[in-house]
């Protein structure tokens, strides 16, 4: 869970301030790319992963063929071009796809195919180079056939937003490299790659079957190879399927890895398995090395196997017992131990039927990581910056070590175990605007800039081309966002400040801005706005309406919310798109809430009544929502506000639940809201709940759209962070945020709590200790059925599950939380009393309007 924390922590206040490091995975979660490559990104016809070229990941290095005659020796498209770096003695590749704390395998792969025109005889003076994982040693790659295609492979966890591979020219010849590519993992996969140490591939087997495997029959694409037999293997096979993994197996072999073996003929016959190479003098000896060792299994007969496993002389002492596997097809099971290279064998005990099998073999070498690293704060707002603008500077690798490699332009100084950045030179760019004065004041770190635009502090006019220095603070995540959105200042305020809502902004945002159907025609001559029905009011009727704005009853990013009143009686909430709003997101999310509004609705979504379309003063009616907000009942501060009962609570998050299934399956194509929370969740007079708040909502373009890619946004500790990091938005990214919700209403508690962690990690840790009445919002009292307390609980971390694909629908938790308000109304039927506000019926209708649109 801890790369949740850190997400909420420290990732999204660069999200809130729009500063986006992107790259661009496939719909896999993949990234791969074809170094070297000149032309268009394709997809690769023997495995129909997407490629695309390195360009926009390295700014050094010379692009190459292979020559003609090796081309036919390729087994992928991504081997016939490769990058080489003929100068520099450290070249890094920077994906930025990368989430901090998330687990990658990441592979490079190598082919020479003379494309120097056989300059160096391969044969008799190999290419040498180092290969590293940002400031870590990998491998130490040796190319000596130009016909064979070089594989290395490594499990690492980022420890940064993005991960670094660096070529290092070690004196012997050109590095060069064909394709990069990055393969997120399950977090809880291969638990010994930690922050402090990487697992490098030392070989990953597939016993028993003949040929190699790969993506699709590996979800994760790891690289399983044959191995070379000895006569006294026998090769087994099996068609079956195989049932689910074990809870425990932190492997999840692929089932057609599972389905060959290699065993003896007869139980006194020893399996042996050579797991020593000579590939190994490439990596420091076994001695100063630990290897890691994963054996898979699986049973194919009824009949009992059972043995015990050596690392050459030494037992495995795991718990001291023996591998028994006795039932067909069971789920795999993973065996694992730490030793020195030697060989493997398994040998069958005296009540063994049948002799030992093997299914699959890993071993992986540590890769220690270095104890000195620049803070990742600051590596995270240098690559913002150096992505987000293009800076003209050979920066790569790590910013500030080792110390003979710093980037140009930048002084580091060492904090402990972190080197932080204090000086920044930014000059030769040519940025032009204005730096926000808050960021011109502040301290401990220099920053260089050029003057011949003017002033980017003070404002001043140009004058000659001169150097300026100002004072910033990058020691914490928020004022290095600060930094990068400065740099945003730089580029883009010259133009803003010229800029109001023109006919030609409007025009900008008039064309499908949230992929929900527009109904923006143009703008008239008296700067309206024109809407496609009649629910338009004139700013003057919005006056009368909210008696000159007299009462404000609330505030959000959009802009204030005014109490008003229509035909004398009928109380409205008037939401005033403020002016930092116009020329911002506001105007975005006016117009995609109002496509919204209009096309959908539904009795527990908020219903719009008008708006307003002056351009300097745009607006939204709605219904009045007169008890405020789920959050204000269960963590606002509200005067007269009392505590909500369980009963009310899970009334209210069953009617919210209904409203959001009804955006995902009720309308003709889904509709995501994308900013689900506490507060978006309203209540009338009645303490009926609405789903409020379409700003950010957006809408499939048909049926067999999968997912939308835009740039995430939402609300911090809300947003689903496999949306996040993947700019893939699904329903079940929505799933994600209800879920956050429902463990807020469970513990009464905020998303996040300084220092302590998410409430899905502080929910989890409870749990797993079996203490649920120590999450229940200690306010209610024991006034609650445990069983439907539980049942709320179990359905939020379902929907907070990290994988999307694991979560419910919001059909299912719609039922679910049906079931738990079933059984609190049961409690108080039975003769105990709600002592909060209201007592409604609940009604299970998900459908209760027509179909939208």
């Amino acid at each position: 869970m801890r790369f949740l924390l850190q997400f909420f922590l420290l990732v999204l206040p660069m999200q809130l301030l729009h500063v986006y490091v992107h790259a661009e995975p496939d719909n896999l979660g993949f990234v791969s790319i074809d170094c070297g490559l000149s032309g268009p990104s394709y997809v690769d016809d023997r495995t129909n992963i997407s490629y695309v070229s390195d360009d926009g990941y390295i700014a050094t290095g010379e692009k190459h063929e292979i020559s003609s005659e090796y081309k036919s020796r390729a087994l992928y498209t991504s081997d016939l071009s490769l990058r080489s770096f003929p100068s520099g003695g450290r070249n890094c590749y920077a994906v930025a796809a990368a989430a901090r704390g998330r687990k990658y395998l990441v592979r490079a792969r190598f082919m020479h195919g003379d494309y120097d025109g056989g300059e160096r005889n391969l044969a008799s003076t190999p290419v040498r180079f180092n290969l590293n994982i940002g400031l870590d040693f990998w491998y130490e790659v040796t190319v000596s056939d130009a016909a064979r295609t070089y594989t290395r492979e490594a499990i690492a966890v980022a420890v940064a937003s993005s991960v670094s591979v660096c070529l290092l020219d070690t004196g012997h010849g050109t590095p060069f490299i064909s394709s990069l590519e990055l393969r997120p993992m399950g977090i809880d996969m291969y638990p010994e790659a930690v922050a402090n140490r990487s697992l490098g591939l030392f070989t990953r087997l597939n016993m028993g079957a003949n040929n190699f495997l790969r993506y699709p029959n590996d979800v994760f694409d790891r690289f399983w190879g044959t191995p070379v037999y000895i006569t006294e293997w026998l090769n087994i096979s099996t068609n079956g399927t195989f049932m689910s993994y074990y809870s425990t197996d932190h492997i999840r072999v692929p089932t057609d890895v599972l389905r060959t073996a290699i065993t003896t003929s007869a139980t006194s016959v020893h399996l042996n398995i050579t797991v020593y190479a000579a590939s190994v003098g490439q990596l420091p000896p076994p001695t100063e090395r630990a290897y890691f060792h994963f054996l898979h299994f699986a049973s194919f007969e009824q009949q009992q196997r059972q043995f015990e496993m050596y690392f050459g002389k030494v037992k495995w002492k795991h718990n001291n017992i023996s591998v028994h596997e006795s039932y067909s097809m069971q789920p795999s099971y993973s065996s694992k131990g730490v030793y020195m290279l030697s060989n493997v064998s398994l040998v069958a005990t005296d009540d063994s039927v049948l002799p030992p099998l093997l299914n699959a073999i890993e071993v992986y070498y540590s890769i220690p990581r270095d104890d000195t690293i620049t803070s990742p704060d600051d590596v995270d707002a240098i690559m913002a910056i150096k992505t987000q603008y293009q800076v003209k500077k050979n920066w790569m690798g790590d910013p500030c070590l080792p110390k003979e490699s710093k980037w140009t332009g930048l002084q580091c100084r060492q904090d402990g175990v972190e080197s932080k950045i204090i000086s920044l030179d930014l000059s030769g760019n040519h940025f032009d605007g204005t730096i926000p004065q808050a960021l011109c004041t502040k301290e401990s770190l220099n920053l260089r800039y050029d003057t011949n635009d003017g002033d980017l502090c003070n404002g001043k006019s140009p004058k000659k081309k001169n150097i300026s220095v100002l004072t910033v603070a990058i020691v914490t995540p928020i004022a290095a966002v600060l930094l990068v959105s400065a740099i945003l200042f730089f580029c883009f305020c010259h133009k803003k400040r010229k800029q109001q809502i023109t006919l030609g902004l409007v025009h900008q945002y008039s064309v499908q801005p949230t992929g929900i159907s527009n109904s923006v025609s143009h703008v008239d001559i008296k700067g309206h706005i024109l809407m496609s029905d009649d629910h338009e009011f004139t700013y003057e009727e919005l006056v009368k309406i909210t008696n000159n704005f007299s009462e404000c009853i609330g505030e959000g990013g959009f802009g204030p919310v005014y109490l008003g009143k229509l035909q004398g009686s009928i109380q409205v909430a008037v939401k005033m798109c403020s002016r930092k709003s116009v020329h911002g997101q506001g105007i975005r999310e006016f117009l995609a809430e109002v496509d919204s509004l209009k096309t959908v609705h539904h009795k527990y979504l908020v219903l719009l009544i008008g708006y307003c379309t002056n351009k300097n003063h745009l607006a939204l009616i709605y219904e009045y929502m007169s008890n405020g907000s789920l959050f204000d009942h269960i963590r606002g501060k509200k005067a007269n506000v009392q505590t909500m009962s369980w009963l009310q609570r899970t009334r209210i998050v069953h009617e919210a639940a209904q409203g959001l299934n009804y955006l995902h399956s009720g309308c003709v194509l889904p509709i995501i809201h994308r900013d689900v929370k506490s507060h978006n969740i309203l209540l009338g007079e009645d303490m009926h709940a609405k789903i409020s708040d379409f700003g950010l909502s957006k809408c499939y373009i048909n049926e067999a759209q999968t997912h939308i890619s835009v740039t995430a946004a939402g609300t911090i500790g809300y947003i689903d962070p496999e949306y996040y990091f993947s700019s893939r938005l699904t329903m079940k990214s929505d799933v994600f945020s209800f879920g956050v919700v429902l463990l807020e209403t469970v513990t009464g508690e905020p998303p996040i709590v300084p220092g302590v962690g998410h409430v899905v990690q502080r929910v989890k840790q409870k749990v797993s200790d079996g203490d649920i009445s120590a999450i229940v919002d200690p306010r209610l009292e024991d006034a609650y059925d445990m069983r439907s307390v539980w049942k709320v609980t179990d359905i939020a971390l379902l929907c907070t599950k990290e994988v999307s694909d694991d979560r419910p629908t919001m059909t299912e938790v719609v039922e679910q939380l049906k079931d738990a308000l079933a059984l609190e109304e049961a409690r108080h039927i039975d003769g105990y009393s709600d002592n909060g506000q209201g007592s409604i019926k609940p009604d299970s209708s998900a459908n209760w309007a027509p179909l939208a649109r």
